[in-house]
């Protein structure tokens, strides 16, 4: 049995950060990832010779931490350009509201919330704002948008942001986990949009989101390199199948894996066996494998977990002259139900990002185009049908043999909503795993909406078992 000083239990964005950490303190940590390559949805690729993110591309900024860590890798931090984002009805596209959390407005009656929602529109949406805040609110998002402002503005504004964002119906979305403090702010400012406003806060409307200049990928890259440096150690194609306690430690009984029938779900450890034992562990894999190892040391009694959307890309590489002036800014949103397009959003990636607009060539153009839902089946996906479709989104005349190169990169299961019943059973979860000696649980899931919530999260983890 191999003795280490620490082993961390999943090598996606969460574990390398925990391992990071260890090694921070001088440890030597080893982590086992069951896939074959670390970063989990934070990915990069190459298109028409141009690297860029496959996966995530960037992170929320209303949470400072992953700046500060990419400061600390050496990485820079880039912002998207400044540009609307636009959302798509069959009634024709409009620009979303510049001042609003996921949609959700600051003023009901500034000119892009009445465009959206037209006068009367906004009107009975702020009249409904008005009423006195109960002392309890729905602990859902898409319950709280529809009692303080109306169906209107939860299906115009909110539900295309939480489903290009989040792949989830508001109603799914626990508003404390994609929006910390908006509940607070709501009692504090009595109504809806005043509560948005102080979370705003005056002067320019700042980016939301932050990326590291070529590419969110360069991230997980620089974490795993950092770690082999300080001499830790990474195992791929590794997965946990047993976790107990044993000697003055704990021991992680492993094996070599195989892919799965299903791609989308975690490798099988059936291979050459591998046991560890360490004095700390983190659990940083996703659910559906943390949970039966958890299980094999403390209650994970809970509900079902709402499975995640069959979240599609179709990445295209192409030139278009109708592209260059970005018709619809950085990209668009397209609301559920529309008949027009089967895409639910679209990303002019070249045009968002600084450092890709610098990579591409001139009248070279990279396009995302997204699919799939929560509750739909995973579709067939073609290079016609999204040149098809951003052709719609765009209102640019576009042709297949304009693509320059092209992928589909498939993300099944991925982003499950974290529900308000979720969110207590996780909670319970954790203060459950602090009664038990250097053992730590992060991740996604675990930790709460996105990156910037994983960040701090993962780095606590590490830090408090050191």
């Amino acid at each position: 049995m191999d003795r280490v000083d620490a082993v961390v239990i999943g090598g996606g964005m969460a574990g390398l950060i925990a391992a990071w950490q260890f090694t921070r303190a001088g440890l030597r940590p080893v982590l086992l990832e069951s896939r074959g390559y670390t970063g989990g949805l934070v990915a990069g690729s190459t298109i028409a010779g141009v690297s860029y993110d496959i996966g995530a591309e960037g992170w929320a900024v209303r949470i400072p931490d992953t700046e500060a860590l990419a400061g600390e890798l050496g990485l820079t931090v880039e912002y998207p350009r400044a540009a609307p984002s636009w959302v798509w009805f069959d009634d024709g596209p409009f620009a979303m509201p510049v001042r609003a959390i996921l949609g959700i407005p600051a003023d009901l009656g500034a000119p892009d919330v009445l465009t959206a929602l037209g006068v009367e529109g906004a009107r009975r949406a702020a009249e409904l704002d008005s009423r006195p805040v109960p002392e309890t609110l729905p602990a859902d998002l898409g319950s709280l948008v529809e009692q303080r402002m109306g169906s209107q503005v939860l299906g115009r504004l909110v539900a295309p942001i939480a489903g290009g964002i989040h792949a989830a119906d508001p109603h799914l979305l626990a508003t404390e986990v994609v929006s910390p403090g908006l509940t607070d702010a709501v009692h504090r400012a009595g109504s809806l949009a005043g509560a948005v406003a102080l979370l705003k806060g005056d002067g320019p409307v700042k980016p939301v989101v932050a990326s590291v200049s070529g590419g969110m990928f360069l991230m997980p890259q620089t974490l795993a390199a950092q770690i082999l440096e300080a001499g830790g150690r990474i195992l791929t194609r590794t997965g946990a199948r047993g976790l107990s306690r044993g000697g003055e430690g704990w021991i992680v009984n492993a094996a070599s894996t195989h892919r799965g029938v299903d791609p989308a779900l975690p490798p099988e450890p059936d291979g050459d066996p591998l046991d560890l034992t360490a004095p700390r562990v983190v659990v940083a894999c996703s659910a559906v494998t943390a949970r039966p190892l958890l299980g094999q040391v403390i209650d994970v009694d809970g509900p079902e977990l709402t499975p995640g959307a069959p979240i599609a890309h179709v990445n295209l590489a192409i030139r278009a002259p109708g592209l260059d002036d970005s018709p619809r800014g950085n990209g668009m949103l397209v609301a559920s139900g529309s008949t027009g397009v089967q895409a639910k959003a679209l990303t002019h990636l070249s045009a968002k990002w600084p450092s890709l607009t610098a990579s591409c060539p001139t009248g070279l153009h990279l396009l995302r185009i997204s699919y799939g839902r929560g509750g739909q089946q995973a579709q067939e996906l073609s290079v016609e049908q999204a040149v098809a479709d951003a052709a719609a989104l765009t209102g640019v005349s576009l042709r297949a043999d304009q693509v320059v190169d092209s992928q589909i990169i498939h993300w099944t299961g991925a982003l499950a909503p974290t529900t308000p019943e979720t969110r207590s059973w996780v909670q319970g979860l954790h203060s459950r795993i602090a009664d038990q000696q250097g053992l730590g649980l992060t991740g996604a899931w675990a930790s709460g909406s996105g990156i910037a919530a994983l960040v701090p999260h993962a780095r606590r983890t590490a830090e408090r078992l050191v």
